[in-house]
């Protein structure tokens, strides 16, 4: 099982946090990964993004997507 789907079926029964502190090695697929999380909460709400590394949050500026993915940025 993916790491997509493993994320899917965890929503679907009802995870409404990520905790983010255990990544220490991502890349823009992790954004990529985060998105889909947020979009999978449909019109519902989405699922919150909490402990990000420091670094996650800069590239997710990079590419223009911090406020997609963290509710308080």
């Amino acid at each position: 099982m993916g790491v997509l789907s493993a994320l899917n079926d965890a929503l679907r029964s009802g995870v409404q946090c990520l905790d983010l502190a255990a990544l220490t090695e991502f890349d823009s697929s992790a954004l990529s990964v985060l998105l889909a999380a947020r979009r999978a909460g449909g019109s519902g709400t989405p699922p919150r993004c909490v402990n990000a590394p420091d670094k996650l949050r800069k590239l997710a500026n990079l590419y223009g997507v911090e406020s997609l993915i963290f509710d308080e940025a």
